[in-house]
């Protein structure tokens, strides 16, 4: 599987939560990730631009998770370990 352009944002009020979208997409557009979670009501960017590459391993998240559910419905939630 190729790169992936992700924008990634942290929940504003429970920073282990964390939503990956395409590069450029408005997490404000979106109503998906707060009607599973309201967590993700308000997120705050956390990095923008990021290369990510679903084989790579990103500290105990599940990468190929997250790029199947982008490329499917356009974002991906995920908590990063502590």
């Amino acid at each position: 599987m190729s790169l992936l352009t992700v924008d990634l944002y942290q929940s504003a009020t429970n920073p282990e939560k964390f939503l990956a979208l395409p590069s450029g997409t408005d997490p404000a557009a979106l109503t998906g990730p707060m009607v599973f979670d309201q967590d993700y009501g308000e997120v705050v960017r956390y990095q923008e631009g990021f290369q990510f590459d679903p084989e790579q391993a990103y500290a105990g998240v599940d990468a190929a998770k997250i790029a199947a559910d982008i490329l499917t419905v356009k974002w991906s939630m995920y908590r990063r370990p502590r």
